[in-house]
């Protein structure tokens, strides 16, 4: 089986530790094929491809660049982890024409091209509505398709498919226990995970100082960030930021806080199929959770026994109100309870990878005409 990915690297925690490591443990014989820039290789085969020299030539060349340095190998499985992979395509069924070829659907790629600041205003419109066409029409030369969430499975309803959440892995699972603590004695109050855009880090910001004016004596940490998003932002004392981290050690780090926060006030279009998935890292780490409502995200909890001590869900909302449900959060822990521990409990019960490792299994298999796959 192949793994082409041209917009991430080959570590990324969808393609190598969630896809292609739990794949391979179920018995497929993996290559991923991408960019390896950073982070040790393992058992999992990899043809590296050279980084982009731009972002166009991610866009135009690197797909053909993959394609290129898989050419000699004979797969029965192909998967597409990325939209402009499906460039490819065609001539990627001619390459291997007993392969079944399996599209990675993890974002909304057209409505994501509406917030992207390296297009002119005015195209992204027409931007929006070509990169849809494309996507869908190449999508259709796929066997099947595999979605993050159902709304996005939704949009490529014509073809076989299954839904993956990116649920958090065994591994974490096992890390996040050995690092996890009791509520009261996590160093940090809040965290933050994640990668943010300036408008974000701006509206992060001022929920930061909000609380820590209530609170002065609180630490907070802000993980995994571009420190240059809050480039000229001043932040409150008590409130430090770390850069990129090695993902192993993310466990640590939420099992060390009390209250994990999301923040994507501004439901645009791009977002209505997504889902967090540091909301779901954080409970799996048994962090009490303050997080935008989203749909998909409303969805996985809908008819779980977690009260909003656990995780409090804010529409849209200014920065006060998401400092107010810290706050509150952290009201509940001084009382004596543990929310994180609730949520890390439903996490191992409902929001485990392996059963959506399984669900993809059970995809190739049925694209195969091994098996069928369950309803």
């Amino acid at each position: 089986m192949l793994v082409l990915t041209s917009g991430h690297e080959v570590l990324d925690g969808r393609v190598h530790a969630r896809e292609a490591r739990s794949l391979q443990r179920l018995g497929a014989d993996i290559t991923i094929v991408g960019q390896w820039t950073r982070g040790d290789l393992d058992e999992v085969r990899v043809l590296p491809v050279s980084p982009d020299r731009s972002r166009l030539s991610r866009f135009l060349w690197k797909p053909w660049r993959c394609l290129w340095a898989a050419r000699r190998e004979n797969p029965d499985i192909v998967h597409f982890h990325d939209a402009e992979m499906l460039a490819t395509l065609p001539v990627a069924r001619l390459l291997w024409p007993g392969a079944r070829f399996v599209y990675d659907v993890h974002e909304d790629f057209g409505n994501l091209m509406m917030i992207r600041d390296w297009f002119p205003a005015p195209l992204k419109p027409t931007v929006r509505t070509l990169t849809n066409l494309g996507e869908r029409t190449l999508a259709r030369l796929a066997h099947g398709i595999v979605a993050v969430t159902p709304p996005l499975q939704r949009k490529f309803s014509a073809l076989r498919g299954t839904v993956a959440y990116n649920f958090s892995t065994a591994e974490f699972f096992e890390e996040a226990a050995l690092r996890v603590r009791a509520a009261a004695e996590r160093r940090f109050d809040l965290v933050h995970l994640g990668t943010l855009s300036r408008r974000r880090a701006e509206f992060l910001s001022e929920v930061l100082r909000d609380f820590h004016a209530r609170k002065p004596k609180a630490r907070s940490l802000v993980l995994g960030a571009d420190e240059r998003a809050f480039e000229g932002i001043a932040l409150p004392a008590g409130c430090e930021v770390k850069g990129k981290v090695p993902f192993a050690s993310v466990p640590g780090y939420l099992g060390d806080a009390k209250v994990g926060i999301d923040v994507h006030p501004w439901l645009t279009p791009h977002l209505l199929p997504a889902l967090a998935v540091k909301v779901c890292e954080y409970m799996a780490s048994g962090c009490a959770v303050v997080a935008s409502a989203m749909p998909v995200l409303d969805e996985v909890l809908r008819g779980s026994k977690l009260v909003p001590e656990s995780v409090f869900r804010i529409e849209g909302g200014k920065p006060a109100d998401y400092a107010d449900g810290v706050v509150r959060m952290l009201k509940e822990i001084d009382s004596g309870a543990d929310p994180g521990a609730r949520n890390r409990a439903f996490a191992i019960e409902s929001m485990a990878w392996n059963r959506e490792a399984d669900k993809i299994a059970c995809l190739y298999l049925e694209l195969l005409g091994k098996s069928p796959c369950a309803s």
